[in-house]
């Protein structure tokens, strides 16, 4: 009996979010550990960290680019070569036809939730394409009952076809209590971090709701300085915020080393968004013992369960009491970093890669898969 081939669309452009590519490399990178009974073979544009058992096939630029040519017609021809038994497309950039079976991962809807903070052309790709696609697929991955939600009502996918596939937190986040007393301090030396500081990690989109953070920091009566990762506009006058007893720091992209750093020599990790699909910086923060304070917007919430301390996502006074607290009670915020190491504890990166292999293998033994690209 052959082994099934399953096709991996592991392709990494510029449209996708860190959060995706991350997605990417650990199913490339775990699957032939985790599902030995499958074939696998990759098919990327980047220099990947694969399993030795994972077959790779290099793609060009011209393929690898989203809603392009190359991936609507040259991409399900590179992919038809191997007479897949499945396909997995990981991003919503895929083919709007495949002449195969495939799954599809969708990481959130915030494209349709917040159509003002994106270009007019997005609910005409949504529309024609990761509709179509999505409701043609046999199995469509989501990352929370959140996210699985918004596919149901806005892409009208039938929710028997939808799974639930938490995303994982790397090994090197997991850090002891002694493991992050060091990490925290070389991290506070290498930055110059001499007074306690707020984190955020991440880009700055409007949605990530960063203004709410900053006006909760400057009216907070305990000073700390506050950390900013990632580059690009704020949206606001970020000057009009600051204070002399505070600062603004601001890193640019930072190493995952580094970011580890910095999640365990913080005072508080904060997430403020408005919308999150998952909320992987949350589950990062609290795996290396950062004491966690989210805006409650349903994806947050369902991933940091009770571990964190929480806030409206627009109301920068409850924001400014929550920082309040976690800096002023040494007491809590020890509770929220035992508490947040548990929560974290619940994802990982090897649970998620056989649960998604497990829908490859239901997928496989279905008999009647759906026409691929119909909507």
């Amino acid at each position: 009996m052959s082994v099934p081939v399953i096709g991996i669309d592991a392709r990494m452009t510029r449209q996708m979010s860190v959060g995706m590519k991350i997605y990417v490399a650990e199913v490339v990178g775990r699957l032939p550990r985790v599902a030995p009974d499958l074939r696998f073979i990759a098919f990327t544009n980047a220099a990947l960290q694969t399993h030795p058992d994972m077959g790779v096939v290099r793609l060009t630029e011209r393929e690898s680019a989203n809603a392009s040519w190359g991936e609507q017609f040259t991409l399900p021809r590179a992919i038809g070569r191997i007479r897949p038994a499945m396909v997995h497309y990981c991003t919503p950039y895929a083919p709007r036809f495949s002449p195969y079976p495939y799954v599809y991962t969708i990481h959130d809807l915030i494209h349709l939730r917040f159509p003002a903070y994106h270009s007019w052309k997005i609910p005409f790709y949504y529309g024609l394409l990761v509709g179509p696609v999505a409701r043609g697929a046999q199995g469509v991955f989501v990352p929370t009952r959140t996210t699985a939600d918004d596919v149901k009502t806005l892409l009208h996918v039938d929710e028997q076809r939808t799974h639930v596939v938490p995303l994982g937190v790397a090994e090197p986040f997991r850090l002891s209590e002694t493991d992050r007393l060091a990490a925290g301090a070389a991290a506070r030396q290498r930055f110059g971090l001499l007074k306690p500081y707020l984190l955020y990690a991440g880009n700055h989109r409007p949605h990530k709701n960063l203004k709410t953070l900053f006006e909760a920091w400057q009216r907070a009566a305990v000073p700390c300085d506050l950390v900013v990762t990632e580059d690009g506009p704020f949206g606001f006058d970020a000057g009009t915020v600051a204070r002399q007893d505070r600062r603004l720091v601001q890193l640019g992209h930072v190493a995952v080393r580094d970011l580890i750093g910095l999640y365990a020599g913080c005072a508080a990790a904060v997430q403020p968004s408005l919308y999150e699909g998952f909320g992987l910086a949350a589950a990062e923060a609290m795996a290396a013992g950062a004491p966690c304070i989210v805006a409650e917007t349903p994806a947050l919430l369902e991933v940091v369960g009770d571990a964190a301390l929480t806030f409206p996502p627009r109301d920068a006074d409850a924001l400014s009491r929550a920082i309040e607290k976690m800096l002023g009670d040494a007491a809590e915020a020890a509770r929220r970093r035992e508490s947040g190491r548990r929560r974290a504890a619940s994802f990982a990166w090897d649970d998620a890669v056989r649960a998604i292999a497990g829908v490859y293998r239901q997928a496989i033994a279905s008999s009647s898969p759906p026409v691929s690209g119909h909507g």
